[in-house]
């Protein structure tokens, strides 16, 4: 099934910086909402991410970021009470990226859970010419 993308414009955030591979703080990427409670929030990292001080620590702004939504009313009135059975923040990672961001995510586990959701990094996946557009996502949950 295909979902479109809604298009919004999110209030310009002083910590938003284009040129870096997690350009924007204050957005969730993607989120997939389930039927049956609980929600799969994606963050995209499209392009390589380095180990220096800044861009993990951005790594980890954008994993709190999606920690506040998380346990937010407005969270709760679309998919109901978070646990980390139900709920997963997925941070799919260019291949590129250093191993350390990586091994941040594995880190951050515990404190994810103990704020109801579970966390894994995954390769992210590309598509050339002919592949799935970007203006929709395919899911079986």
């Amino acid at each position: 099934m295909a979902a479109p993308i809604i298009q919004h414009d999110p209030p310009h955030d002083p910590r938003d910086d284009p040129d870096h591979p997690i350009p924007s703080l204050a957005v969730i990427d993607v989120a997939t909402y389930k039927k049956g409670g609980g929600a799969d929030l994606f963050i995209i990292v499209a392009s390589p991410l380095a180990a220096d001080q800044g861009s993990l620590t951005r790594l980890l702004d954008k994993i709190e970021g999606y920690l506040r939504h998380i346990l937010s009313e407005e969270f709760r009135t679309e998919a109901g009470v978070p646990s980390p059975e139900n709920t997963s923040i997925i941070v799919n990672l260019h291949s590129d990226s250093d191993r350390a961001a990586w091994d941040l995510v594995e880190r951050s586990k515990a404190w994810v859970e103990n704020n109801h959701a579970s966390l894994r990094a995954e390769i992210l996946k590309s598509h050339g010419p002919g592949g799935p557009s970007n203006n929709t996502l395919e899911t079986d949950a």
